[in-house]
């Protein structure tokens, strides 16, 4: 049985949702993220943007350039 390869996309280690939280690195699979309708932030802020004033987002917080990215 071959494995199936993923690539693995590094995220910073604040970024939240609610999926993320009830579906754990499975979040891909709620409906609610696959329709867009995710909710993220900052888990140093609270708020839809970074320490940096930046938004944050799946895309926005896996740019390894921004100067608060932690990788997860």
């Amino acid at each position: 049985m071959a494995d199936q390869a993923t690539d693995y996309k590094p995220r910073c280690v604040n970024l939240y949702s609610k999926a993320m939280l009830v579906f754990g690195e499975s979040f891909a699979d709620d409906p609610e993220h696959q329709g867009g309708m995710s909710n993220f932030w900052c888990l140093c802020t609270s708020k839809g943007y970074g320490p940096d004033g930046e938004e944050v987002g799946l895309t926005q917080c896996s740019n390894k350039e921004r100067s608060c990215f932690q990788e997860y």
